[in-house]
């Protein structure tokens, strides 16, 4: 297991690599990462994917329609999701896990809180990367399908 200055060295980096590659993609409507945790947070336990969205882009309905409308189109082939989107969509499930008062609630604000979770899953790549990278935080993240199908 990879030492906490490691493993903050390696988040650091792979949080870097994400936001460069997320501000190439244009194509997915920018989430509203700032509150997004708080917005998360007050949404009830038995929260919808567009209750998740709204959250995501506070006071934006077309962002919201666009976004809905990608994440429900599951005909889509894996090389039309840009990395935007790939982001988005993994954004989405990662904020659905993002309930107070479970385990993945704690470790993703352990990893600086959704947006940041969800860069370091992207970055990672793998199931066995994000788990060197996170460590014991991944353990609780990791085992939530939605995370494992949206974000990989």
């Amino acid at each position: 297991m990879a030492s906490a200055t490691e493993a903050d060295h390696a988040r650091i980096s792979m949080e870097h690599t994400a936001a460069v590659q997320l501000a190439d993609a244009a194509e997915a409507p920018q989430i509203k990462e700032d509150g997004l945790d708080q917005r998360l947070a007050a949404l009830p336990h038995d929260r919808t994917t567009e209750q998740v969205v709204a959250a995501m882009y506070p006071d934006d309905p077309a962002a919201q329609r666009e976004v809905l409308k990608h994440l429900g189109g599951g005909a889509q082939t894996r090389g039309l999701w840009g990395s935007a989107w790939k982001y988005t969509k993994c954004v989405a499930a990662v904020g659905a896990a993002f309930i107070p008062a479970t385990k993945a609630y704690k470790a993703i604000k352990g990893l600086g809180g959704v947006a940041e979770a969800a860069k370091l899953v992207i970055k990672a790549g793998s199931v066995a990367e994000f788990k060197k990278a996170a460590g014991n935080a991944a353990l609780n993240i990791l085992g939530i399908s939605a995370i494992q199908n949206n974000c990989f």
